[in-house]
């Protein structure tokens, strides 16, 4: 789709990956547009969209037989600097879904019955770190990208 070695779906989740901060800065000004369920549907949404995304491409490396194999064709397949570039977005990525996915929950199970309220700040502050892992998934997953399958 780019022009590189990357096939449909590590496209498809280089793109998800890519969009996910944007939606979720859209999402917060419906918050503060006091459309609240409307946000709950994007965050939910949004979440179920990127999981899809992160299991297409761990099928992906599965069936190519590894990510080694996956990325073979490029000269820093297997370097110590794609190894550490992949091994710090994987932590990031799946830190940033953990806390989403916990977000998502317990925001589902609270709304209308203690949203506005004593969560209100905590959920305020977990959702500024989900979008700052959002912020830097995408661009620790450029870089494993741009390592794995451009030039």
């Amino acid at each position: 789709m780019f022009g590189t070695r990357a096939d449909a779906v590590v496209d498809f989740a280089y793109i998800v990956t890519v969009l996910a901060p944007l939606f979720a800065f859209l999402s917060v000004r419906l918050v503060r547009q006091g459309r609240q369920a409307a946000h709950m549907r994007v965050q939910t949404a949004l979440l179920a969209v990127c999981a899809l995304a992160v299991v297409a491409l761990e099928i992906r490396i599965r069936v190519a037989g590894g990510a080694g194999k996956l990325v073979a064709g490029s000269p820093h397949a297997g370097s110590a600097l794609m190894n550490a570039v992949a091994a710090v977005h994987i932590c990031g990525a799946v830190a940033t879904y953990l806390v989403w996915g916990w977000l998502v929950f317990l925001s589902r199970r609270r709304y209308r019955s203690l949203l506005p309220g004593a969560f209100s700040r905590k959920h305020k502050i977990a959702g500024r770190i989900v979008i700052g892992g959002l912020c830097f998934t995408t661009l620790s997953a450029t870089a494993v990208y741009r390592l794995a399958f451009w030039g």
